[in-house]
């Protein structure tokens, strides 16, 4: 296996470790464990664990951004976007556990405050592009962006945490407002 791929397999498996134990009852050994590599080999790709959280944090991102690199905003449906948007609470719930997991972080770390921002930087640069083309109105698409990240993590959160959580309904609301957004 080469250097590159053990990397990527120690950074996969940092991954599923914060998930489940979050950042600080995680350990290089349970990372390595994970990996199932040896705890020096972590030590040898990684200076320390925040740097692996940070490595994590941008293989998450490329990941993400990699699923809509080639998606035509024209062809984009609103109702096929908000779905798999809804449904990656289900299907993927450790991805917001990532998300909220640094957001924590974030608000206890300058460091990873920064990783925190990018990762709503990002979120809302990727949101405000296709509302930019998809919307008619004069309003600021930026602004709606951000609004509409808090509406996804929110949700998200309120589904994970309560899996009794009717998200299927405020997500037709969310779709509603946003075609009255666009319409204006």
């Amino acid at each position: 296996m080469s250097k590159e791929n053990k990397k990527q397999r120690i950074i996969e498996a940092a991954y599923i470790v914060f998930a489940k134990k979050g950042y600080i009852n995680a350990s290089i050994k349970d990372i390595a464990n994970e990996a199932n590599v040896a705890p020096g080999l972590v030590h040898y790709y990684f200076e320390n664990k925040l740097e692996v959280l940070i490595s994590v944090q941008k293989h998450v991102q490329a990941k993400y951004h990699q699923l809509y690199k080639n998606e035509d905003v024209n062809s984009l449906s609103l109702h096929k976007a908000l779905e798999e948007i809804k449904t990656r609470a289900e299907t993927d719930p450790d991805w917001y556990k990532w998300r909220y997991e640094i957001y924590s972080l974030g608000l206890k770390s300058n460091e990873l405050q920064i990783e925190a921002a990018k990762i709503l930087k990002d979120g809302r640069d990727s949101l405000s592009a296709p509302i930019k083309k998809l919307g008619k109105s004069n309003r600021d698409p930026e602004m709606f962006a951000s609004i509409l990240l808090a509406c996804f993590d929110g949700l998200a959160l309120q589904k994970i945490i309560d899996p009794t959580f009717d998200s299927g309904k405020a997500y037709q609301l969310l779709e509603d407002l946003f075609e009255v957004y666009l319409e204006k």
